[in-house]
């Protein structure tokens, strides 16, 4: 009889154990992870926010501007356990414009309306959530216009680059997809851009951009 009622003991502790692994959704193998495939692969997504572009003109000063932007992303993720590592090329536009008075009453505007990089990713994995931090190279198409007080005006264009840095968290809602929020800098580095007859001369340039931006993601398996 004892036997008996010990055999039954540990049947139901066994049926109790399994109901509360299906109620709350664990793995029933130890070690398996049902959400970790949706990380490992290729991904494209598109994302929007808000870039503040900071511009240093070394004799007129620094000025900054806020604007909205918005652009797309494309990479691939390679997950070892809880570690994720994977390269992401992304394009923003943000149509960002900072302008400054002339000693001869004429203005200088330096406007930045697109930027791109191409970054390392790694981080942790937990489940359906990542935590990441990220670099790479980046670039940028920068105009200089002067107008001079009479109404002529002058232009250049070039392109700068630099590095990006910054950290990122993101979640899946329903494979294949997932929701992302980034805070990244973009650091152009000093440069010149001169301008063909233009009425001021400019000195070095130091561009930069601080984005905080959410993304949604759709992956491929």
């Amino acid at each position: 009889m004892c036997a008996v009622f010990n055999r039954f003991r540990a049947v139901r502790g066994a049926v109790i154990a399994a109901s509360l692994t299906v109620a709350i959704g664990l793995p029933v193998r130890a070690g398996a992870d049902p959400l970790a495939p949706i990380w490992t692969g290729a991904y494209v997504g598109v994302q929007a926010g808000m870039s503040r572009a900071d511009v240093d003109a070394q004799q007129f000063g620094t000025f900054e501007t806020t604007r909205a932007a918005f652009g797309g992303h494309a990479g691939y993720n390679i997950t070892l356990g809880g570690l994720l590592v994977g390269v992401e090329a992304d394009a923003t536009y943000a149509n960002s414009s900072t302008g400054f008075a002339t000693t001869g009453g004429g203005t200088v505007s330096v406007d930045s309306h697109w930027n791109g990089s191409v970054r390392g990713r790694g981080g942790f994995t937990f489940g359906p959530v990542l935590l990441y931090a990220t670099a790479g190279w980046a670039w940028t198409g920068i105009s200089t216009v002067e107008r001079a007080a009479i109404g002529t005006s002058a232009k250049a264009s070039g392109t700068f680059d630099g590095v990006v840095y910054g950290i990122g968290a993101e979640t899946y809602v329903l494979p294949p997809l997932s929701l992302r929020l980034e805070l990244l800098r973009y650091d152009y580095g000093t440069d010149r851009l001169s301008v063909a007859g233009g009425f001021t001369t400019l000195s070095a340039i130091d561009h930069g951009d601080t984005v905080v931006r959410a993304g949604v993601t759709l992956h491929f398996k």
